[in-house]
């Protein structure tokens, strides 16, 4: 084996991981990484947690006796395991909303949005 040989084969093994990797689950690659919290199952739950901390923190200016721990255990047990769309159609549906950065939003979506400004 020559040199071209070894380097040829290298890169085409690394091809085909790096396709392999892409086709199986793009969007773990491509997502920004945070440091683990015991609230990842809810905010793995967020499209975009940096948008989420900044409409979570103008709505924890407003509501002091918010506590990561008591939202998050009651945000569990509400979401149980549905499909956030289908919780936050139902609230909205219900009229279960809140004012937060000045946009009426869903309940659940709120909490959400305060745990990633307080994680």
């Amino acid at each position: 084996m020559n040199r071209r040989t070894i380097v040829a084969g290298s890169a085409a093994g690394l091809a085909i991981v790096a396709a392999g990797a892409i086709a199986l689950r793009p969007d773990r690659l491509l997502r920004k990484r945070y440091p683990p919290t015991p609230y990842d199952d809810l905010l793995g739950l967020l499209t975009d947690r940096e948008l989420a901390r900044q409409i979570g923190r103008v709505y924890l200016s407003g509501h002091a006796n918010f506590t990561s721990a008591t939202a998050a255990g009651a945000l569990r047990k509400h979401i149980a395991h549905r499909p956030l769309e289908i919780v936050l159609t139902d609230e909205v549906a219900s009229g279960q909303l809140v004012e937060a950065a000045h946009w009426i939003m869903p309940e659940t979506l709120v909490g959400l949005c305060a745990l990633a400004a307080r994680s």
